[in-house]
């Protein structure tokens, strides 16, 4: 069975310095707050989102006066008294479980004191209002945040929020905690998709730091596979501990172990030792004069094309100099110095007079420069040639220098010095002791690194098993939501497209809407894919949303909605009094025709005077003379008989 969720204002009472400045008595149902503007109607409902755990503090200069808000409320699991003062927006909350007349009684024995957000272990104000409204608190500290302040950005339209967005504004706010917030009003799930996704981060952040430590402690073992574990490393330890016995029990039995066949034998082979040792040295010797053949080779073809580089400039320059001077005319006979006959003949040459063809001298630089081109071209391709075939005999000299540099080092340890196969036995026996006891002690040192490896793995193989069930139980879970998101925005849609039909002809889109939809992420709404209309179908739009949420959950049990309903803007930007009237008269209609218990309470400078009775009204009518705060006597709490 789903129990009922009820959040309901019994009396409100504002003190300052310990006398009350507003004390009244709301009701069940539609509670109709009116007043000129500016007398302080707004400020009430301030008041109202504050004591209900609202951070606020942003108080006009009246309610700034004051100093404590208390209120009596009916909650699904009985009444409360909150008392708070307002020194901060994250001022805590005092809690009498009992009626606020009961409450008077008590200064501070039997009532109990809780934090606006959750602190460590202890227990906050949204945590106890959240169980007292059988609305589903948050488990775990990634939902911390969703508090009752931010339960009641859906309940509370005020006028400082522009028209256009749908929750309560704040300046701090984010995508995710809208989202979890409309998901959780709309009935889906609890906290479960919004903390499963927030643990499914966590889980692969952390994945992605046991990856790169791993990788990062691999770098420190032998690349061989098989020695990347404690197991592999003790075995391989044990194995070379074996080995090494077996080498000291050679040792000690050296004089049985050679025999007169052995000195032959060591005679050949250290002729094969020397006949390795002398080509590894030829072939050394044979790459060193290539390599320097190379790097001579390399040499010249550097100056070569330095030299090539030289002549492209002096060409360009010699042309350059062509086109600018032409040909020069001499006065003199360069050869005799005789005055040189002044008649000119074109395009021939000033002192021969041999014919003289421009283009034949521009195709002439041009061979010149191709052909200086093609030399630099295959200069070049010849020194990347030679300079690969550097590259590769170099890193062949290394291994042969590295592979004759260890030859030469056996031969020394068996061969040189060595009286017979007796001392070459016991060196090579030493020598592999030696190395063992080498090995033994890198591997040993590994161990550490291999340990943690091996705890690294073990978590990593634990927390890919727990990212493959949560992404499982987070696929279920988003399924199941999203059936159920689509079924509470549907009906949603339904109820906003025949209030806005309802509405005067003052916007077409409103009268020919079919569909209306809340995005809570991006914290918006739209009519047929259509946003931002006239600034009074704004609000008319903004408040009709709002509206149906808290209709649709009055008749949908699975909503996790409060069945409570603020509103302090019916009457922004313009709206004109009979639209307004017509508001107030749909939310009268529709509100009354829930089955379930709820309170609406709403504030309007613009009475509807059909409405103008006991049933709705709460306290009298506010002016600028008469404002809702009383500062000049003391105020008697006013009852409905009397208003």
């Amino acid at each position: 069975m789903i129990k009922r969720r009820l959040l309901q204002l019994n009396r409100l009472r504002v003190l300052r310095r310990g006398q009350a400045v507003y004390d009244q008595t709301f009701h069940e149902g539609v509670n109709i707050i009116r007043g000129q503007n500016g007398s302080g109607k707004s400020t009430i409902a301030d008041f109202i989102f504050f004591i209900l755990g609202g951070e606020f503090d942003d108080w006009k200069d009246s309610a700034s006066r004051c100093d404590e808000v208390q209120a009596e409320i009916t909650t699904s699991e009985g009444i409360l008294t909150l008392r708070r003062t307002m020194e901060s927006r994250t001022s805590p909350v005092n809690i009498y479980f009992g009626e606020i007349e009961t409450a008077k009684d008590f200064a501070l024995e039997g009532w109990q004191r809780f934090p606006i957000r959750r602190q460590g272990g202890n227990e906050s104000f949204s945590q106890i209002l959240f169980r007292s409204l059988n609305i589903p608190e948050a488990k775990s500290d990634g939902a911390a945040n969703i508090t009752m302040h931010q339960l009641l950005r859906l309940c509370y339209s005020d006028q400082r929020t522009p028209a256009t967005r749908l929750f309560r504004f704040e300046p701090f706010d984010t995508q995710n905690i809208r989202e979890a917030v409309g998901d959780l009003i709309c009935g889906i799930s609890g906290y479960e998709v919004y903390e499963a996704n927030i643990l499914y981060r966590e889980l692969d952040k952390e994945l992605s730091f046991i990856n790169t430590r791993l990788s990062s402690l691999l770098k420190a073992l032998p690349p061989d596979a098989a020695l990347r574990t404690t197991m592999s490393i003790h075995q391989t330890i044990t194995d070379l501990s074996t080995e090494r016995e077996q080498l000291n029990k050679d040792i000690k039995r050296v004089d049985q172990n050679i025999e007169g066949e052995e000195a032959k034998g060591f005679l050949r082979e250290r002729s094969v030792a020397q006949n390795i040792i002398s080509k590894e040295r030829g072939s050394l010797y044979k790459l060193e004069t290539e390599i320097n053949n190379i790097e001579f080779e390399s040499k010249e073809i550097e100056d070569f094309q330095s030299y090539l580089i030289e002549l492209t400039e002096k060409l360009h320059l010699s042309e350059a100099s062509f086109n600018a001077i032409g040909l020069i005319e001499f006065m003199h006979c360069p050869a005799c110095g005789k005055e040189i006959n002044k008649h000119k003949v074109i395009d021939h040459c000033a002192v021969c007079k041999s014919p003289i063809d421009s283009e034949i001298e521009k195709s002439r630089y041009n061979q010149i420069r191709l052909d200086l081109e093609i030399q630099t071209r295959e200069s070049k391709q010849l020194y990347r040639h030679n300079k690969s075939d550097l590259d590769t005999k170099k890193k062949h000299y290394r291994v042969l220098r590295t592979a004759h540099e260890k030859s030469l080092s056996e031969f020394e340890m068996k061969y040189s010095g060595a009286n017979g196969p007796r001392e070459a036995y016991l060196a090579e026996k030493t020598s592999r002791i030696g190395h063992i006891n080498a090995e033994v002690e890198f591997l040993t040192n590994s161990l550490g690194v291999a340990s943690e490896i091996d705890t690294l793995n073990e978590k990593k193989n634990y927390l890919e098993l727990d990212i493959t069930k949560l992404k499982q139980r987070r696929d279920a879970l988003q399924k199941k939501a999203y059936k159920r998101r689509n079924r509470a925005l549907g009906e949603i849609s339904d109820i906003a497209v025949s209030l806005l039909h309802a509405d005067f002809k003052r916007q077409e889109e409103f009268e020919a809407a079919q569909k209306v939809e809340l995005n809570f992420l991006n914290d918006a709404m739209s009519v047929d894919d259509h946003v931002n209309f006239a600034e009074s179908s704004n609000v008319f739009l903004k408040n009709s949303v709002i509206f149906s949420l808290f209709l649709a959950a009055g008749s949908d049990e699975e909503f996790f909605h409060p069945r409570f309903l603020l509103l302090d803007n019916i009457e922004d930007k313009g709206m004109e009094m009979e639209r307004s009237h017509l508001f107030q008269r749909l939310i009268v209609e529709r509100a009354t025709e829930l089955k379930e218990p709820f309170q609406v309470i709403f504030t309007t400078s613009m009475m509807n005077p059909e409405l103008e009775l006991d049933d709705y009204v709460i306290g009298p009518h506010y002016t600028k003379e008469e404002k809702t705060l009383n500062f000049s006597s003391k105020i008697t709490k006013t009852t409905r008989s009397e208003n």
